[in-house]
This record gives structure tokens, sequence and C-alpha cells, in this order.
């Protein structure tokens, strides 16, 4: 089975190789060292991370990508399956309120392009959204409503540093079955 490559969006300056290292190595890696260097050289080898500290630099990394996709050249390579960008609401925050409608639309033609991308090259996005405090100090999405139709599924995140447990839950989900859903899991 031919693996296919990820492409990162990274936001913060957090994306870290001895991150995946150790997820790797956490999760069932490889019994010698050899193995171990190999294995993580071939998984960095697929992951292209690009740094983006504003919401035009995404949309241009995002309009190179869609480009590459549909070039003949990339339909014989490494197929991207997985999209990740983190954290999308330190881009588009900055743009949003003071009136003007441009956040709002930027936030919009984000999420026509990101459903575009996924539905015609198969990909699979990951958006993370920061939370902040809402009324009474409830945790909310940063982006709030308008952001809240644009993912198709959208997940909470939660961990408990005192016990080292996190939790997601499934908050929106095509399936109406799947909404509603919750787990809890140990990260050591």
């Amino acid at each position: 089975m031919d693996r296919g490559s990820v492409v990162y969006v990274d936001t913060g300056n957090s994306f870290s190789s001895r991150r995946i290292h150790h997820f790797l190595c956490e999760n069932g890696g490889p019994p010698s060292k050899q193995d171990d260097t190999g294995i993580v050289q071939r998984v960095m080898s697929r992951i292209l991370r690009h740094s983006v500290f504003d919401i035009n630099l995404l949309f241009n990394v995002l309009h190179q990508l869609e480009f590459v996709l549909g070039s003949q050249e990339y339909r014989e390579g490494c197929k991207v399956q997985l999209l990740i960008i983190d954290s999308v609401s330190s881009l588009i925050t900055p743009v949003l309120g003071g009136g003007s409608s441009q956040g709002y639309s930027l936030m919009t033609s984000l999420g026509v392009l990101l459903k575009k991308l996924a539905h015609e090259h198969d990909i699979a996005i990951l958006v993370t959204n920061h939370m902040v405090s809402g009324e009474r100090g409830n945790p909310k999405p940063a982006l709030g409503e308008s952001w809240k139709s644009i993912p198709h599924v959208r997940l909470l995140l939660s961990c408990n540093y005192e016990t080292n447990t996190c939790n997601i839950s499934t908050l929106k989900h095509p399936s109406l079955q799947a909404a509603g859903r919750s787990a809890s899991f140990v990260i050591d």
C-alpha cells in the first residue's frame, strides 16, 4: 500500500520533529535504533511543513497546493492525504471585528477553499481553533458562531493536566448517532 503525505501549516512555529519521533516510538515503534532512524526519516520525509503567520500567506499556500494537486506530475507521485492547519484562529482573529466585513469574508472564503480541496482531491482536512472564555467564563471556539457551519465534523479536545486524562467529544457530525459521543484517554 502506498502511503500518502501530510501538509502541515504551522501558524505558531510549534511543529516538532521530536514530538513526531516520540509518537512513533511510544506507539509500537521500531525494535532497534537503526530501525528507529529509518522509520522516523521515512515519516518525516512525508510531512511538508509550511510556516504561515498571516491569512494572505495561508491563501497563497492553499492555492499553490491546489495547483500542485491538479498537476500531472503530482498524480504520479505521493498523494497528499491530510492537510493540517494549526491554528486557523490565530490567522483569522486579527482581521475579524472592527466593524469591517473583510474578516468574515476571508473566513468564509477560507472555508469554501478548504471544502473544495477536500472534495476535489479527496483530502482529509484538520483545522484547529483555539478556545476562549465566553459568557460566565465558559469556553467557546475563538471563531465563534460564524465558523460553526464550515466544518463537516467538529471535535472538542480537553485535558485535565492534573490527572493526565484527555477527553474528545463530537460536537457536530454528519451521522446524528455520532454527534454527542465522547471518549477519554491518557497521553503519557
